[in-house]
């Protein structure tokens, strides 16, 4: 299947981070501002818009998690999981977050890791340095942890 092929997933995830990119920056001011102005402000537009992208990107992935964690068994529970399963099947397709990778074109920024920073920054304190394989594998036993959560919820509630 051509869908699932690397190839195409590559296309898909660069169409849609250009796509994003185009409707978060803002469109080009008069002729006549200098070529150094511009790209300031419109620096500056890319860097307030990566930082409501993050917020969102935080806030989609932090309420259904403390759901998961600590609310009851109930309608919100299943939207959280349904929330927290499509994030995983978006990951495995994207080979990644293509939130994460929003933002990282918006910042120009290859070292951005969204949410995970806050586990990420720590460890390379320590001397671990994170590679894209190192996180997809922390990403997938973290996955595999909050599924087996969801599981045990469901069945002891």
């Amino acid at each position: 299947m051509e869908l699932f092929s690397l190839e195409e997933r590559k296309k898909n995830t660069q169409k849609i981070t250009d796509y994003c990119e185009s409707l978060l920056t803002p469109v080009k001011e008069k002729e006549k501002e200098e070529k150094e102005e511009k790209e300031k402000k419109e620096n500056d537009k890319k860097i307030l818009n990566g930082f409501i992208l993050v917020l969102f990107h935080w806030l989609l992935t932090g309420i259904p998690l403390v759901y998961l964690i600590i609310g009851k068994v109930n309608m919100y529970f299943y939207l959280s999981a349904a929330i927290w399963i499509s994030i995983f099947i978006f990951h495995f397709y994207f080979k990644g977050c293509i939130i994460t990778r929003i933002e990282r074109k918006l910042w120009n920024e290859k070292k951005w890791w969204g949410p995970w920073m806050f586990l990420f920054t720590p460890l390379e304190k320590m001397g671990i340095y994170m590679t894209d394989n190192l996180a997809n594998m922390i990403f997938n036993y973290w996955g595999s942890s909050i599924l087996i959560l969801m599981l045990y919820r469901i069945r002891h509630m």
